[in-house]
């Protein structure tokens, strides 16, 4: 009889691998008919799905690139074009491909006719798409949120909800495409339920032993950056949400050995996230929750879509400053009952990054629970130290095994 491992994959897992694939051949098939748009991560991709246009996420393909171990190799191509290795590794990933598509996984991404940045996550998307332009002859649109020190003012709504009219402006002169409120409503209430489930599968996290580890949800994670406002992205999330509901009744864990429960904080280092998570299960480390998956649990809803859109997209974690930060990874650890804390400082995302080393000093005094900052990237093997994370790994969990 096969040993259990430590680490229980979901069986949703093979109905995403579709999802994904189908996913692809949408954005293969808009950029043949001259639609296809790329889109940056923090974007209200239901404006351009309600007018019909397709939509692909640089950023997700840089995470196939480092999940697929060759980083090193597409962000050189960008550093042999002149590119330092201190630009982001998901914006040079994307450059890379672009430079030497036969050369890169898939092929890279199809080519885009129009590339929507939205400056809520970082800076560095707008001269990323700009220089992907220089390449590729598509024209940049920004979607601009001005960063958040207090709670948004009416004025900074009535700001970003032209933000939204200049958008559907543009994507009408570009595409001839027409935005209708009976369409925008349709998609929105899409969005919605996907979000909902989400939110639901996130929730149940908060079980004893968790349903759900991390790996899990940086994976399945994908339909809800990506294909917002589809039928079939509300189709897989109730598949998910079903098998996470199985989970908790049968009293089934994420691991074979929950024993201490941590929330990871920034993107995961898509080479090693197996290798690593399933290391951590082996030591009956499981993580119910982290500060990345749930940025995507805002729903649009009521008579004002365009506020609400305006609201849920200028209100995102990333465009907050520490103390939203501090509060986010504070209540997290309270409501999934939490034994302490891992923050990857990944070198290439310094907006994720900045300021973890007084964050975690925050947390630690607020909730008494431990912490502990590893470094990386989440693209490029090459700033990765397995060694270095290891030993301070250890040291964290010799305070709590």
């Amino acid at each position: 009889m096969t040993e259990e491992k430590a680490y229980r994959r979901l069986e949703t897992s093979k109905q995403l691998q579709q999802l994904s694939f189908m996913h692809m051949l949408e954005g293969h098939n808009a950029s043949e008919e001259g639609k296809l748009t790329w889109v940056t991560s923090g974007f209200p991709v239901e404006i351009p799905v309600a007018m019909d246009v397709g939509v692909v996420y640089p950023e997700q393909y840089a995470a196939v690139v480092g999940a697929n171990k060759v980083g090193p190799a597409v962000c050189g191509f960008a550093e042999d074009y002149g590119y330092s290795n201190e630009l982001c590794s998901y914006a040079r990933a994307s450059i890379g491909s672009v430079l030497k598509p036969s050369e890169s996984p898939l092929e890279g991404l199809p080519k885009p006719q129009a590339l929507l940045a939205c400056n809520n996550i970082c800076g560095t998307v707008l001269r990323w798409y700009d220089a992907v332009s220089e390449l590729t002859g598509a024209p940049v649109h920004l979607f601009d949120t001005p960063a958040l020190d207090v709670d948004q003012q009416p004025h900074h709504i009535e700001y970003v909800r032209h933000g939204i009219e200049s958008l559907v402006e543009f994507l009408s002169t570009t595409f001839g495409a027409e935005l209708t409120e009976e369409r925008l409503q349709e998609t929105a209430v899409l969005s919605s339920k996907a979000i909902k489930l989400w939110g639901k599968s996130l929730e149940a996290c908060k079980t004893k032993p968790t349903p759900l580890n991390c790996a899990d949800r940086f994976l399945t994670m994908a339909p809800v950056v990506s294909s917002r406002g589809k039928e079939y992205c509300v189709d897989f999330y109730q598949t998910l949400y079903d098998e996470v509901e199985g989970r908790m009744k049968e009293g089934t864990g994420a691991i074979k050995d929950e024993k201490v429960r941590l929330l990871w904080d920034n993107i995961p280092p898509w080479f090693q996230i197996f290798r690593f998570f399933n290391g951590m299960a082996q030591r009956g480390v499981a993580f119910p929750a982290d500060t990345y998956t749930h940025a995507w649990s805002s729903a649009i809803e009521g008579d004002d879509l365009y506020g609400s859109v305006a609201q849920i997209y200028s209100n995102v974690y990333l465009n907050k400053g520490l103390e939203a930060k501090a509060d986010k990874m504070e209540q997290l650890i309270n409501d999934y009952d939490l034994d302490g804390f891992m923050m990857f400082s990944v070198r290439s995302c310094k907006r994720y990054s900045l300021g973890q080393m007084i964050t975690k000093e925050i947390v630690t005094e607020r909730t008494g629970v431990p912490g502990v900052i590893v470094e990386g990237d989440q693209v490029d093997s090459r700033v990765f130290n397995e060694a270095q994370v290891q030993t301070r790994v250890d040291a964290l969990l010799e305070m709590l095994l």
